[in-house]
């Protein structure tokens, strides 16, 4: 139960991606929308240990249905619609990652989850910055995720 809870969270975003991506109408090829939106993510995590749970998926859709509409520290990410992050991403040298649309989006998801069962660790942070056309919408620094607590979001942009 409690890995499907994690699978849960994790798939969340992508399948409100999958429900708002299906609702679309007939008319795409005409369809210019005047909302879509630049975003970019900054996600820290330190002090993570390997029991340590940490996931964070970044899904986004595009007008003209591109795959190709992230980067990741500067690279972008040819073919894919959707970013995850993990624990092992955070225990090497790079503890922050800034996630950038490559063009403007209809929509963007953001789903975190970090639990720490606090077998081994007392302790880790994680920070999570949303900014959508430049403007910050949500910037949580340092959040403490002390032994068994965690940290849990599902946003949508």
């Amino acid at each position: 139960m409690k890995n499907f809870k994690k699978l849960l969270w994790v798939l969340l975003p992508v399948l409100t991606l999958g429900l708002v991506m299906s609702c679309s109408n007939d008319d795409d090829d005409e369809f210019v929308d005047q909302n879509e939106k630049n975003y970019k993510f900054t996600i820290t995590a330190n002090n993570v240990d390997e029991q340590d749970y940490v996931s964070f998926v970044f899904v986004g859709s595009e007008a003209n249905n591109s795959n190709t509409i992230w980067k990741i520290n500067g690279v972008t990410q040819d073919n894919e619609t959707g970013i995850s992050f993990g624990k092992n991403d955070f225990t090497g040298s790079t503890k922050t990652y800034v996630i950038e649309s490559t063009k403007p989006l209809r929509l963007a998801t953001a789903g975190i989850q970090c639990i720490n069962p606090g077998a081994n660790n007392p302790s880790f942070t994680v920070s999570y910055k949303a900014e959508v056309n430049g403007e910050v919408v949500r910037n949580d620094e340092n959040v403490v995720v002390n032994s068994g607590s965690d940290y849990t979001h599902n946003f949508t942009y």
